[in-house]
C-alpha cells in the first residue's frame, strides 16, 4: 500500500489510536502500557504503509523522471497546437505541411508518454529544436501576411526550407514509434542541422 506522505501519517495514526482503545478499554491495560504499544504499533504501520513518491522522484530510465517526461508532454502539447493555430493563418500552399507537422508533433508526445527511452532520445529535439521550430513557423506567417514585393520572394525561400522540418519531424515520430534508437539519434542530429541553415537565412 502507497499514500502521499502527509495522508499516510495520518492513517498510521489513526490505526494506532484504534490500538490505543482497543488495548486500553478492550484489554483493561494500565493507560500508560496501552500508549506504549500504541505508539510501536503507529511506526509498523509506517512500515507496512509506503510512502508514495513524487512524480519527480519517479524514474523511468536512465535520467528521465516521471516530471522530466510530464513537462516534455506539456511542452510537445502546447507546440503542436501553436503549430495548428500557425497553420490556419498560414498561406494556402503552406497550411497542409504545417498541419502535418502538427499531428506529428502530437503523436510523438504519445510516444515519448508510452516509452521514456524515447524522450531520453528525443530531448534535444524536444527542448531546444522544437521551442525554435515552432517559433520560426509563427514568425514566418506574421511575416507572411505582411510581405510585399521583393520581400515576397526571399520569404518564400524562407518558407521552402522551414517546410524541410517535416521530413525529419515525420522521421523522428517514425522512429519512436518503431523504437529505433540509433535512426531517432540521427534524425534529431539531422534537425540541428537543418534548425542552423533557417537560422542563417532568416538573419
Amino acid at each position: 500500500m502507497q499514500l502521499p506522505e502527509g495522508l499516510r501519517q495520518i492513517v498510521a495514526g489513526l490505526l494506532a489510536s484504534v490500538v490505543f482503545l482497543a488495548l486500553f478499554l478492550g484489554g483493561s491495560l494500565v493507560w500508560w502500557v496501552a500508549l506504549g504499544l500504541s505508539v510501536l504499533s503507529y511506526l509498523a504501520f509506517l512500515l507496512v504503509i509506503r510512502k508514495r513518491p513524487l512524480s519527480s522522484e519517479i524514474m523511468l530510465g536512465e535520467r528521465v523522471s516521471q516530471a522530466d517526461l510530464d513537462a516534455a508532454a506539456a511542452g510537445l502539447a502546447a507546440a503542436g497546437e501553436r503549430l495548428r493555430v500557425a497553420a490556419g493563418a498560414a498561406p494556402a500552399q503552406d497550411r497542409g505541411d504545417l498541419s502535418d507537422m502538427a499531428d506529428h508533433v502530437l503523436s510523438i508526445r504519445d510516444l515519448i508518454l508510452a516509452d521514456p527511452a524515447d524522450y531520453r532520445l528525443a530531448r534535444p529535439f524536444i527542448t531546444f529544436y522544437l521551442p525554435r521550430i515552432v517559433e520560426t513557423v509563427e514568425t514566418y506567417v506574421g511575416l507572411a501576411q505582411r510581405a510585399r514585393g521583393a520581400q515576397s520572394e526571399r520569404l518564400a525561400e524562407l518558407g521552402r526550407r522551414i517546410k524541410d522540418f517535416g521530413p525529419v519531424v515525420r522521421k523522428i515520430d517514425k522512429a519512436c514509434l518503431d523504437n529505433d534508437l540509433e535512426a531517432l539519434e540521427a534524425e534529431v542530429e539531422a534537425l540541428g542541422f537543418q534548425v542552423k541553415r533557417i537560422a542563417g537565412v532568416a538573419s
